[in-house]
Protein backbone atom coordinates (compact mmCIF):
# COMPACT_ATOMS: atom_id res chain seq x y z
CA UNK A 1 0.00 0.00 0.00
CA UNK A 2 2.53 2.08 0.49
CA UNK A 3 4.25 2.06 -3.09
CA UNK A 4 0.67 3.00 -4.17
CA UNK A 5 1.05 5.77 -2.44
CA UNK A 6 3.75 7.23 -3.71
CA UNK A 7 2.74 6.54 -6.97
CA UNK A 8 -0.71 8.44 -6.32
CA UNK A 9 1.48 11.57 -4.96
CA UNK A 10 3.74 11.28 -8.13
CA UNK A 11 1.23 10.97 -10.53
CA UNK A 12 -0.43 14.43 -9.08
CA UNK A 13 3.10 15.81 -9.07
CA UNK A 14 3.48 15.03 -12.40
CA UNK A 15 0.47 16.24 -13.42
CA UNK A 16 0.39 20.07 -11.31
CA UNK A 17 4.25 20.38 -13.67
CA UNK A 18 2.27 19.19 -17.16
CA UNK A 19 -0.28 21.73 -16.13
CA UNK A 20 2.31 24.48 -15.57
CA UNK A 21 4.52 23.98 -18.51
CA UNK A 22 1.13 23.94 -20.97
CA UNK A 23 -0.22 27.32 -19.66
CA UNK A 24 3.25 28.77 -19.98
CA UNK A 25 2.66 28.10 -23.72
CA UNK A 26 -0.88 28.85 -24.18
CA UNK A 27 -0.75 32.12 -25.49
CA UNK A 28 1.42 30.99 -28.19
CA UNK A 29 -0.30 28.10 -29.17
CA UNK A 30 -4.02 27.82 -28.00
CA UNK A 31 -3.93 24.07 -28.47
CA UNK A 32 -1.73 23.84 -25.62
CA UNK A 33 -4.98 23.78 -23.26
CA UNK A 34 -5.72 19.99 -24.15
CA UNK A 35 -2.16 18.85 -22.56
CA UNK A 36 -3.39 21.03 -19.58
CA UNK A 37 -6.36 19.78 -18.67
CA UNK A 38 -5.12 16.29 -19.21
CA UNK A 39 -2.42 17.78 -16.60
CA UNK A 40 -5.74 18.88 -14.36
CA UNK A 41 -6.93 15.49 -14.53
CA UNK A 42 -4.34 13.66 -13.79
CA UNK A 43 -3.75 15.66 -10.66
CA UNK A 44 -7.14 15.58 -9.71
CA UNK A 45 -7.32 11.74 -10.32
CA UNK A 46 -4.11 11.14 -7.92
CA UNK A 47 -5.36 13.27 -5.19
CA UNK A 48 -9.05 11.74 -5.09
CA UNK A 49 -7.35 8.22 -4.43
CA UNK A 50 -5.11 9.38 -1.84
CA UNK A 51 -8.25 11.31 -0.35
CA UNK A 52 -10.20 8.11 -0.38
CA UNK A 53 -6.94 5.55 0.39
CA UNK A 54 -8.21 3.58 -2.34
CA UNK A 55 -5.81 0.57 -3.08
CA UNK A 56 -4.97 -0.68 -6.40
CA UNK A 57 -7.13 -1.85 -8.76
CA UNK A 58 -7.55 -5.76 -8.35
CA UNK A 59 -7.43 -8.48 -11.33
CA UNK A 60 -10.40 -10.33 -11.99
CA UNK A 61 -10.16 -13.95 -13.71
CA UNK A 62 -12.21 -14.02 -16.49
CA UNK A 63 -15.31 -16.80 -16.08
CA UNK A 64 -14.74 -17.61 -19.38
CA UNK A 65 -13.77 -20.85 -20.36
CA UNK A 66 -10.18 -21.33 -21.73
CA UNK A 67 -11.25 -22.41 -25.68
CA UNK A 68 -7.66 -22.68 -26.71
CA UNK A 69 -6.41 -25.78 -24.10
CA UNK A 70 -9.24 -27.70 -25.81
CA UNK A 71 -8.99 -29.59 -29.08
CA UNK A 72 -11.30 -31.82 -30.93
CA UNK A 73 -9.96 -35.09 -31.12
CA UNK A 74 -10.86 -36.66 -34.43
Amino acid sequence: MERWYRINVWLSVLGILIFGASLIFLKQMPLFLLPAMFGLGMAFKGAKNIYKNEGPPKIQKSKRPDYNKRRKKK
